[in-house]
């Protein structure tokens, strides 16, 4: 195996500034960088999300539908009640047929964003 220290996910986002309030303010992540176009938040000691104003305003952008992040928590019932609270809306929790308790929504660009616990 590689010798891998952490996970950096970047996230590509037009609505820059309303995703890094999102992160920062709905979901309560620390930011651990910041630049002019570019925040990276904490979240976990081993990973992190990053969120880019992209460069150019017509270069390709990428299908929000082909990335989930994936966000395991200890009770995804409670997870869910802290969030709703500062991100109204949110679907109920449902359990999928080999067994986590999910739900699952989109941030202010349209990422899926999806919390679950076993």
């Amino acid at each position: 195996m590689l010798p891998i220290k952490s996970l950096h996910t970047v996230l590509i986002c037009e609505k820059w500034e309303d995703c890094v309030s999102f992160y920062r303010d709905v979901l309560g992540l620390p930011v651990l960088y910041e630049r002019e176009r570019f925040v990276e938040f904490r979240v976990t000691p081993d990973a992190c999300i990053g969120i880019l104003k992209p460069l150019h305003p017509d270069a390709p952008r990428p299908s929000h539908d082909r990335v989930i992040l994936s966000i395991r928590v200890e009770n995804v019932e409670e997870a869910r009640e802290e969030l709703e609270a500062r991100f109204p809306g949110l679907p109920a929790v449902k359990k999928h047929p080999w067994g986590p308790r999910v739900f699952e929504f989109r941030d202010p660009e349209g990422w899926r964003i999806e919390f679950w616990s076993p």
